[in-house]
């Protein structure tokens, strides 16, 4: 009998500690935090370095990732339609799907308020995997390099990439 007592305590021990232990289950349920830089150069900017203050995204027109930079500025990259949005698909600037949205960039300069336009470059996806946290959302990631202006001529070109955007329902 004191031997069934000692294996019911023994058991019951090992239990509640497999239990309380933390497994790493939780491990993965989140997804790696976002990222973005751009370098601008042209016009005013020489080296000028953007980067992630905050984002959102937005995939009912295709692909949108708006960023604020730590500075008020705003990057926003459109990515249509045209070729799907898996890993290593490149956008070309300027191309028109077949609902009519145009793959394009613009960088907004908070202190100026003067928005440049893309008209040439492209933007790449280079992953784009299901979220860790919501099997509804994707994290895309890529790079981006773009020549923008203004209505008077200036030119500047942008480079760039986004790493772990989330996005829902892409």
């Amino acid at each position: 009998m004191k031997t069934l007592k000692t294996l019911s305590i023994l058991f019951f021990s090992l239990l509640i500690l497999s239990c309380s232990k933390d497994d790493g289950d939780d491990e993965g349920s989140t997804d790696p935090e976002a990222e973005f830089t751009a370098t601008i150069n042209g016009g005013p900017y020489n080296n000028f370095v953007a980067k992630l203050g905050s984002y959102s995204s937005d995939s009912t027109y295709g692909l949108t990732i708006a960023v604020v930079d730590e500075n008020g500025n705003t990057i926003r990259l459109f990515m249509n339609n045209t070729g799907g949005f898996s890993s290593g698909v490149t956008k070309e600037v300027g191309d028109v799907d077949g609902d009519g949205f145009q793959t394009s960039a613009l960088f907004r300069d908070q202190a100026t308020q003067i928005i440049y336009t893309a008209n040439s470059g492209s933007l790449n996806i280079e992953k784009n995997n299901e979220s860790n946290a919501d099997p509804d959302n994707r994290v895309v990631s890529g790079t981006f390099n773009v020549t923008a202006t203004i209505n008077s001529g200036v030119t500047v070109t942008i480079n760039g990439n986004f790493k772990n955007m989330v996005v829902s329902g892409l």
